[in-house]
């Protein structure tokens, strides 16, 4: 049966923001390719026989992409520390067990709701245990699942490279259109390079997404360039060593990284112009978490650094353990107040765009734009009036879907539909 869904706009969110009036798209049920965008009148005449929906108040878009999210750290309630990213982890670091207990599939279950009511379709889950593993197999969502490795001792190496192995071999039983597999360095303060060669070595072979947390803290640069500061106390308190070094120098890091074909890197708040350059000369993405870096950092992503590359810039929402919840909306919303020194309306295009367009590039994805080819991951939002007058411009729409949007009233992911 051939579908066509309709709104009174579309947001194509193509790299022009481009937005169609009284738009639509057709698919054919079962085919996970959009066969046509266009105005709505004309879809219609051109197949006559298609099932029809349009929601004159209503804005289509594609279905949103979470393209950084923890779902095993949520099982807490005002328990950590936040203001500084050293106090911050010093506070999991206590606390972490306790939340890896019972209840952690519910957990799970809670925030795969949370990312449907938001409207999200597609998540880059990072996994640092393999516990959030079936729950996302099983789920509606398209899911890059990110087995995350970690571990600096190198003693406990052939350990947590067999462990990493294991989950990687799960995660490949549980592969699909909808389930992919994939790998993530921890961070370079984390991750011995002998550890972090073999997975690269892994997913260039392979052709796995690979993921790494990259200079979230001021204290990770000074411990990547000087081998001092927060990060020294830590490491002598972990392993009790005096003599410590950091593995790398960010630019090291970086260039360990250079034969991946999709490498995503979350954070970056503490990036140089030099190593945005090299970034984008390796064709990487980067990922912000603009309410975590916040609460941890104080800071928000300077998006002057990629002003001038081809550095895509996707969005996330991180986990529960530096946010207040997993609401991909409610991310978006906390981001237009975290640059006032930018024109509000373009800032908002940009924004939806680093929940689509920019998520599926991060991510390696086949969607996160609607046009011709692209996979059948799309929302329909309705609203009580239109977003914008007979009138008034267009690129307005941006700013008041993202202050005004809830829940969709349909979400379709691989043409089934989930709400």
């Amino acid at each position: 049966m051939l579908q066509i869904f309709g709104a009174g706009l579309v947001f194509k969110c193509d790299e022009n923001f481009s937005i169609i009036h009284n738009g639509a798209i057709a698919f054919e049920e079962g085919q996970d390719s959009i066969i046509k965008v266009g105005d709505y009148k004309e879809l219609c005449a051109l197949y006559p026989h298609a099932q029809r929906t349009f929601l004159p108040n209503g804005v289509l878009l594609p279905a949103l992409i979470n393209a950084h999210i923890h779902f095993e750290f949520g099982a807490h309630f005002a328990e950590f520390s936040y203001g500084d990213f050293g106090v911050w982890l010093d506070s999991l670091m206590q606390k972490r067990d306790a939340l890896l207990g019972d209840g952690i599939e519910s957990i799970i279950t809670q925030g795969i709701k949370e990312q449907v009511e938001a409207g999200v379709g597609s998540v880059g889950a990072i996994s640092s245990y393999g516990n959030d593993m079936l729950p996302l197999a099983k789920s509606p969502l398209r899911v890059v699942y990110f087995n995350e490795a970690i571990g600096s001792n190198p003693s406990a190496i052939d350990f947590l490279y067999k462990n990493l192995i294991s989950r990687l071999e799960e995660s490949k039983t549980l592969a699909s259109s909808r389930f992919i597999p994939a790998l993530a360095l921890h961070s370079p303060y984390s991750l011995h390079p002998i550890m972090a060669q073999k997975l690269i070595t892994i997913a260039t072979q392979e052709n796995y997404p690979l993921s790494a947390h990259f200079l979230e803290s001021s204290h990770e640069r000074e411990w990547l360039t000087q081998s001092s500061g927060y990060f020294k106390g830590f490491f002598q308190r972990l392993a009790g060593l005096e003599s410590l070094k950091s593995f790398y120098t960010p630019q090291s890091f970086l260039e360990m990284l250079s034969p991946i074909k999709h490498l995503s890197l979350t954070h970056c708040l503490y990036i140089t112009e030099e190593e945005a350059r090299l970034i984008d000369k390796l064709g990487g993405a980067i990922i912000t978490c603009p309410r975590s870096n916040r609460l941890l950092n104080n800071r928000f992503f300077p998006h002057k650094l990629i002003r001038h590359t081809d550095i895509p810039l996707a969005i996330g929402t991180d986990g529960k353990s530096s946010n207040n919840n997993v609401n991909l909306l409610d991310e978006l919303r906390a981001s237009l107040y975290a640059y006032p020194n930018e024109d509000m309306n373009k800032l908002a295009c940009r924004l939806i765009l680093s929940a689509t367009l920019y998520g599926a590039k991060a991510l390696g994805l086949n969607n996160g734009t609607l046009q011709e080819g692209k996979s059948v991951d799309f929302a329909l939002f309705d609203f009580i009036k239109p977003l914008v007058s007979q009138g008034e411009a267009l690129s307005r729409s941006a700013l008041h879907f993202i202050l005004h949007s809830q829940k969709p009233s349909r979400l379709y992911i691989n043409t089934k539909a989930v709400l």
